[in-house]
């Protein structure tokens, strides 16, 4: 049987009208951040929300199965934001015929009051297939995909108060909770398994990379049958990290203006068919050339 899985990631939709009156925005982190988007990260995000109708449209084109986001929907963690983007995005994860899977990003969760608005918008009761699995954090969430793969969700996003800090890290729960259920019969004996979160798996850079890289990779490698997804990086790339079977896909970011692009899956038994979605004339079309 075969199945078709999208992973798209850091969309930054525009902060809606009246976002910035409030006194979230007073935040010595949002008052830079805004002081840097309006001079020169903001255009490059400015027509994300037709970048995202556009996925719309193309996943009626071309349905598929399974959804799973890795994050930064928003830019500052307002509440406005999260109340607008909120059913934008659910809109989208619900095109999915089967389900969807999703992340926060650090521009999520952004600061210290940006996860109450996560968890009241985003995410107001556990989901997953398997929520025993689920540390105090919330995660990680399973997802079976059909018969022959699965997706774990891991959270490496949190609040950062310095503006210059956008590191992540996966809790040590999740990572002791993520090892258990590799280790689950279950889910050992899946063709695909798909691990997810927002920061590069292999990227420790201290303020902007995921700080425990290192740990997590160590706990995966050695497993031939996963694949990991992660956003962050705004550049979309395929490859394999050095020295180990495992294979990572950055989903870039699907709005930024001239690298518009996420990664479409086909499966079909142990075959994985990756191919890149890419913005042309005002539509996401599909790249002929298969990735690595």
């Amino acid at each position: 049987m075969s199945l078709r899985i999208l992973h798209f990631s850091d969309v930054h939709l525009p902060a809606p009208p009246g976002a910035f009156r409030t006194p979230e925005i007073l935040h010595p982190k949002r008052l830079l951040a805004l002081l840097n988007f309006l001079l020169r990260r903001g255009s490059k995000y400015a027509d994300a929300l037709q970048k995202l109708h556009g996925l719309r449209d193309f996943l009626v084109r071309e349905p598929v199965d399974y959804i799973l986001y890795t994050g930064d929907t928003l830019n500052f963690g307002l509440k406005r934001e999260f109340m607008d983007a909120a059913p934008r995005l659910a809109g989208i994860l619900a095109l999915a015929r089967r389900g969807a899977l999703a992340v926060p990003g650090n521009h999520d969760l952004y600061t210290g009051a940006s996860p109450v608005h996560h968890r009241q918008h985003f995410t107001p009761r556990p989901s997953g297939d398997l929520p025993e699995a689920a540390t105090p954090t919330g995660y990680p969430l399973v997802r079976w995909l059909g018969e022959e793969a699965v997706a774990i969700a891991v959270n490496s996003s949190r609040p950062r108060f310095a503006f210059w800090d956008s590191s992540g890290r996966v809790p040590d729960l999740e990572l002791d909770a993520l090892a258990r259920l590799l280790d689950r019969p279950e889910i050992a004996v899946r063709r695909h398994v798909f691990v997810m979160t927002h920061y590069p798996f292999d990227d420790h850079g201290f303020f902007h990379g995921l700080r425990n890289s290192r740990q997590l990779l160590a706990l995966l490698q050695n497993r031939d049958n996963l694949v990991l997804l992660h956003g962050h990086n705004h550049q979309p790339y395929a490859r394999r990290i050095p020295g180990t079977s495992l294979r990572l896909y950055c989903a870039g970011s699907l709005s930024k203006a001239g690298a518009e692009s996420f990664w479409l899956f086909d499966l079909l038994g142990d075959s994985l068919h990756p191919r890149r979605g890419a913005w042309r004339n005002a539509r996401f079309i599909l790249q002929d050339d298969p990735a690595p």
